[in-house]
C-alpha cells in the first residue's frame, strides 16, 4: 500500500510540475488582460470602451469604442502595396489607404508576398474566429467586406486592427501561429 501511495503522490506531482511548467510557456502567448491588449494598442489607436475582450490559447479578439477614424501619427498610411509589404518587413505599422476591404487587401497581399500576407491573414477572421461569441462573427464578417474599413497592420504585435468609423468602432484581432 505504501509503494501505490507513493507512486500516486509522485505522479499527481509530476503533473502538477508539468502542468506549471506548461503556462508558465504559454502565459507569453497572452495579452492576459483588456488593459494589456490596451496598452500595446496606445501606440497606433485612439480607443475609448472597450465593447469586448476575449484572450485565450491561439486568439485575441476585441472590440473597441474609437475617438477618431485616423491611426495615431506612429502608423504610417500607406496607398501602394509594395510600400506596405516594405515597412511590414521592417516591422512598422501600416494603415492601408488603397480602397480595398481588409479581405481584398489580405488577398493582395499573400499573392504578392508569402510572409507579411500570412501575418495579416492569420492575424484576421482565419486565426480570430475562436476567441468571437457566434453574435459577433457576421458582423466582423461584414466588416472584412467593407472596402470603407481602415484596415491598420501592426507586424510587431501581430495585431489586425478594422476600423469601423461608421459604427465608430475598431475590430482588433491577432491569432498565433
Amino acid at each position: 500500500m505504501t509503494g501505490t501511495w507513493r507512486s500516486g503522490r509522485c505522479a499527481r506531482a509530476m503533473g502538477l510540475a508539468v502542468s506549471l511548467a506548461l503556462s508558465m510557456a504559454l502565459s507569453g502567448c497572452f495579452f492576459e488582460t483588456e488593459q494589456s491588449l490596451r496598452a500595446q494598442l496606445s501606440e497606433t489607436l485612439y480607443l475609448r470602451e472597450p465593447l469586448y475582450f476575449r484572450d485565450r490559447l491561439g486568439c485575441t479578439a476585441a472590440l473597441y469604442s474609437l475617438y477618431s477614424r485616423y491611426p495615431k501619427p506612429g502608423v504610417i498610411p500607406v496607398s501602394d502595396l509594395t510600400a506596405a509589404l516594405f515597412l511590414m518587413e521592417r516591422g512598422r505599422a501600416v494603415a492601408f489607404n488603397v480602397g480595398l476591404s481588409p479581405d481584398d487587401i489580405s488577398r493582395e497581399v499573400i499573392g504578392r508576398e508569402q510572409r507579411s500576407g500570412l501575418g495579416i491573414v492569420n492575424a484576421g477572421v482565419s486565426g480570430a474566429t475562436g476567441c468571437l461569441e457566434e453574435r459577433l462573427e457576421v458582423p466582423l464578417y461584414e466588416a472584412m467586406l467593407n472596402p470603407e474599413v481602415v484596415t491598420v497592420y501592426d507586424p510587431q504585435a501581430r495585431v489586425l486592427s478594422l476600423i469601423e468609423w461608421e459604427q465608430k468602432r475598431v475590430w482588433v484581432l491577432r491569432s498565433y501561429d
